[in-house]
């Protein structure tokens, strides 16, 4: 009995110890007395440091689409660590290939999602490489306060990324360091076979935080976690380096800059700082004047005073400068004393010093309203040609001065207040001297012409003006009249704008006020938008286009399009427009080329520089003149109404002698 109780004692602990080994126990911690559990994932540790941030990505031919994907899941995952905002970072994008294509601006989107949606939909443009021609766009314009870029003063760091896969097809070194001097910092991303040299030039300094490059497009998303301590550093680099800038220090993502306070200008070294008003800081010493100069100061003295050896005080050195020479009206001064003089119509008395009157005109007294004369006792007033005194002996009334000074007016002669202007009939202009008429140089040419002005930066405001008269020059030689020529004229740089339009002026005088009047827009080229302007608006029938008028457009531009001309200047030529092309100075052949009407030859024009105009204004003007329409090339309809006119003028007479037989034999 007591071996079964003992029996059944050991099979019920065996079971327990089965039934043990089934249910779960908690794992216990490595060294510690307790349970595993689950932790949120860590937060995203970056630091929101507000940026103006624009990415300018290479979208050339030589990138493959699914690689052109990566580029965008890179962008997509670089954005995680920013802060997206008006307030935080802004995000511009552009890409590049042949041309610049503005994807969307720093001011376009307030919020991260909206961002990577329009990073999802860009569509690859698989042309060229001009990245000079990109970095260019993103210093003139992606960072303007237009396009969204905040104020200098507010020390938000602008940051551009690079991304590219190949050599460039234009020059970058120079506009690169341009850039970089305006304070953008670039950082400049490479993948597979791009020249790292090439990087560099693009990059800043230093080029161990600046420049990075990637066998191919599979280890880009590497990149990330590099970019992630650059732009979320937790520290401002201005706290944690020796920056030595004499006055500010500006942080910007794993770099810093010097900055100068209001009034003073920061010198080649980067670090230190000179005075604009330098007299205004030191302590100068000068007796009169401190002048400032570019590398310091020098003391001046004021006028009759000479500066003595020590450069600080000054000596008398004019004879009249303390005043007591005693000279009635007028005096000078010799080296040994101050002589005294008379005004005109005075003489010097024997004292030397006193003056009587000589002419009793000089002391303006007089009260002529025009001319006057003295004469022993007196002044006399006295009227110009055209006009008689009046009896109270001082003003003068208008006589019809064409009658008398006027006659060599060729045509017609148009008395004013004060004389005559001379005018000519309808179809004639008024000579260089004012008098005689003549015909303009292209009188009987009646065409629409309009002129297509590039006024980007590279002009500047003083050849600008040179290209004012150059229009006004060809106005000069047109009939510009109602049944004439018409003219309008649009200017362009990033954007057009219509200066008039043909059908707002009538007359060679009104046109040219308004070219006179033009505001230089100085920024960007795009020539492309300004031919499609011309043609699709400013030869409309609602901007004054007449039909069956042809129609001519002159293109002036000194330097390369920011996008393609072939398209919109093949569209305009289709139609029936006649395109002038002229370039000056770093205006590229091709383009022109591409502009211009056929043949060349006639239509196309170069000029080294500003100052050789003229020779593009007499050949233009030659060519406009000997390619204008005569009377003879009106349009097969018109021909057809002429014919039918003619028709019904004989069968008209026709009748009328029939009915005439009829009433003589009767």
């Amino acid at each position: 009995m007591r071996s079964l109780a003992l029996c059944l004692f050991c099979l019920l602990c065996c079971n327990a110890v089965r039934l043990d080994r089934r249910r779960p126990r908690p794992i216990a911690a490595r060294g510690r007395n307790e349970t595993t559990v689950q932790t949120k994932p860590a937060e995203n540790p970056c630091k929101a440091m507000p940026l103006d941030f624009v990415f300018v990505i290479d979208s050339s031919r030589s990138i493959r689409p699914y690689d052109y994907k990566k580029v965008k899941a890179f962008i997509i995952n670089l954005l995680q660590f920013l802060k997206v905002g008006p307030d935080a970072t802004q995000v511009g994008l552009l890409q590049y290939g042949s041309v610049v294509q503005p994807e969307f601006s720093l001011n376009t989107y307030t919020t991260k999602a909206e961002v990577e949606q329009a990073v999802r939909s860009m569509q690859h443009l698989a042309t060229g490489t001009m990245t000079g021609l990109a970095i260019q766009y993103t210093m003139e314009t992606a960072f303007t306060e237009e396009e969204g870029a905040r104020p200098a003063e507010l020390l938000i760091p602008r940051i551009a990324m690079v991304v590219t896969d190949g050599r460039p097809q234009d020059t970058v070194e120079e506009i690169a360091a341009q850039a970089r001097q305006a304070g953008i910092q670039i950082f400049a991303v490479g993948v597979g076979r791009v020249d790292m040299n090439t990087l560099k030039a693009i990059g800043s300094e230093p080029h161990s935080e600046h420049v990075h490059l990637v066998a191919n497009f599979s280890q880009i998303e590497t990149l990330i976690s590099v970019f992630q301590s650059k732009l979320c550093g937790g520290s401002e680099m201005c706290e944690v380096v020796d920056h030595r800038c004499q006055h500010i220090c500006v942080s910007s993502p794993a770099s810093y800059r010097c900055k100068c306070r209001k009034g003073s200008t920061l010198n080649p070294d980067g670090k230190t700082c000179t005075a604009e008003d330098v007299c205004a800081v030191v302590d100068h010493g000068c007796e009169h004047i401190c002048a400032n100069l570019p590398d310091g100061y020098e003391c001046r003295c004021r006028p009759g005073y000479q500066l003595n050896v020590d450069l600080k005080t000054c000596d008398k050195i004019d004879r009249c400068a303390d005043g007591t020479h005693g000279c009635e009206q007028e005096f000078t001064s010799t080296e040994d004393a101050c002589v005294c003089k008379c005004r005109k119509g005075y003489t010097l008395r024997a004292d030397g010093k006193t003056c009587k009157k000589t002419d009793h005109c000089a002391d303006g007294k007089h009260g002529c309203e025009q001319e006057f004369m003295s004469t022993d006792d007196s002044c006399v007033c006295k009227c110009r040609n055209g006009f008689s005194l009046r009896p109270d002996g001082r003003t003068c009334q208008s006589l019809d001065v064409c009658q008398t000074v006027g006659r060599g007016c060729e045509h017609q002669c148009v008395s004013t207040a004060d004389s005559y202007i001379c005018r000519c009939f309808d179809g004639f202009m008024l000579a260089e001297d004012g008098k005689s008429c003549k015909k303009p140089e292209c009188g009987d040419g009646v065409m629409d012409l309009v002129f297509v002005i590039d006024g980007s930066k590279s002009l500047g405001p003083a050849n600008f003006e040179l290209v004012k008269r150059f229009v006004n020059s060809i106005v000069d030689s047109l009939d510009i009249s109602r049944t004439g020529a018409h003219v309008g004229l649009l200017q362009y740089s990033t954007k057009v704008r219509t200066e008039f339009t043909l059908g707002q002026y009538s007359t060679a005088h009104t046109v040219k006020q308004a070219v006179s009047r033009m505001q230089y827009m100085g920024r960007g080229s795009m020539t492309g938008s300004a031919l499609r302007h011309m043609f699709e608006s400013s030869f409309s029938a609602k901007e004054g286009a007449r039909p069956n008028v042809p129609r001519v457009s002159v293109v002036f531009t000194d330097g390369r399009a920011q996008d393609d001309v072939s398209e919109w200047a093949d569209k305009a030529k289709n139609s029936g427009v006649t395109i002038y092309a002229l370039g000056v100075g770093k205006a590229i052949e091709q383009e022109l080329r591409e502009i211009a009407s056929e043949p060349d030859e006639k239509h196309l024009y170069y000029a080294e520089d500003f100052q050789k105009m003229g020779e593009i204004t007499k050949k233009l003007k030659s060519r406009i003149c000997k390619d204008k329409p005569s009377g003879d090339n009106m349009c097969q309809c018109e021909n057809v109404k002429m014919f039918q006119n003619q028709v019904t003028e004989k069968l008209k007479k026709l009748k009328l002698d029939t009915l005439e037989n009829q009433v003589v034999s009767k």
